[in-house]
Parts: C-alpha cells; structure tokens; sequence
C-alpha cells in the first residue's frame, strides 16, 4: 500500500472533495507494479501540486507541470513537506509534450482530459493521451483519474450551476476504453454520484459516505462521475 499518509496530506493532494477522490491514490498503489522510488514521473495539468507532492512523497523524481505552470502554492505545499528536493516546476501543453520518447517510469493527472477537450475537442484528448504514451518507458504507467460525463442529472446541473460546465468536455467511459486502446493493460474503477452536489467540503465528506455505502452499489458505472485507473504501456 505503501507511505502512510496524514490526512493533512491527503488533503493537500487532493484538495477538493476529498472523500471520494481520495480513492484513486490507493487504487493506483493496489494496480502498480511499479516501484516509484528513484522512479522518473511527471504529473500533468498539476496546478497546486498535489499529485507531485504524492509521487514525491513516496520517493519518485517528478517534474509538477501544467498549461501555464504550477500556482505558488505547488511550491508552498512541497516546501512544508520538505521535498522540492524531488520536484521540478514546468509549463507543458498535454498535447505536445516536449519530451522525448520513453522518458518517464510514470505519469499522473487528476481532472485534466476535460479541459483538455475544451469545447468538444475530443481530438485534443486523444492526442494528450498519444503523448502520455509515447513518453512512458516500456512497463511504464499511467495513473488516472478524470471526471465523467455521469448521469443526466449530473449533466444538466453542471451546465447551470459550474462555470465551465458549457465548455468542459466530460468524457464517457467508452471514450476512455478507446483512448487507452493503445495500453498494453489497463484497470480502472468508478466512484461517486451525490458527493460532487455538495455546497462545501463538510457537505461532501457526508455526501460521499452516502455515495460509498449505497449508491456505488445501486448506480450504472455510466452515472458515476468518477472514474481512476491505472494504464500500462
């Protein structure tokens, strides 16, 4: 299972909705058969962080990227885990990755292939997750998790209460079978229905047991609005 973490810490990783999202950093250590330390990893789409200071915590070597660089809280967050000594700062378009071929032991992002796909660009999508591949290291892994298109109740509710819920593009998990068509072997989950309707993070946290201890039980894997995985070149 590796690292212990606080719950300090996981909520500075994940940050926002937390009891659900949570999830996808075991789920990762449960499907790797990677060992990330002294690894090479890169986490994409980072903004403040948080999957850059996971992989560091658990000794990997990771550059924190995103579209127009990690915020000052990436820093702030790695610098009060005393591991900027693991962690290099870029601004990286997912979509060209300038990189050569076969860099990285593992790749990470959380919640980016949406706006990726901004404004029904599912071939901008596709093409960060060509990219993705081509940088890994044969056996290496991608570690995933992404928003889904969900329930209709999902997606009629984001296009009038999120602000870019009118240019996100939420993918469907028959997107992201044939996205990761190009893997070698790839494993993921689902999780979630009522959690992300919470109006705060107290909200959430009950909405999310809720979501564990019956809807996740009762309700299509299509309706989830979560899904994680683990992708292997």
């Amino acid at each position: 299972m590796g690292l212990e973490l606080s719950e300090e810490m996981v909520h500075d990783i994940i940050e926002w909705d937390v009891e659900n999202w949570r999830h996808s950093l075991d789920y990762w250590l449960q499907q790797s058969t990677l060992n990330l330390l002294n690894s090479r990893g890169l986490e994409i789409g980072s903004r403040n962080g948080g999957l850059s200071l996971w992989l560091a915590h658990h000794g990997c070597n990771v550059i924190c990227s995103d579209v127009n660089g990690p915020t000052e809280l990436a820093m702030e967050k790695h610098i009060k885990y005393s591991l900027t000594n693991l962690i290099e700062y870029s601004s990286i378009d997912a979509t060209e990755l300038p990189y050569k071929n076969e860099e990285f032991d593992v790749i990470v992002f959380k919640s980016v292939l949406g706006g990726v796909g901004s404004n029904n660009n599912i071939e901008a999508q596709k093409k960060a997750i060509e990219e993705i591949h081509r940088v890994l290291k044969p056996g290496g892994e991608l570690f995933f998790a992404e928003n889904l298109s969900a329930s209709p109740l999902h997606k009629t509710l984001r296009k009038k209460f999120v602000n870019w819920g009118n240019s996100w593009r939420y993918i469907n998990l028959n997107e992201l079978s044939e996205f990761c068509s190009i893997f070698s072997n790839v494993h993921y989950t689902t999780t979630g229905f009522f959690s992300t309707l919470g109006r705060n993070e107290k909200q959430r946290r009950l909405l999310a047991k809720f979501d564990q201890k019956l809807m996740n039980k009762i309700t299509p894997n299509n309706w989830k609005y979560i899904v994680m995985g683990v992708a292997k070149k």
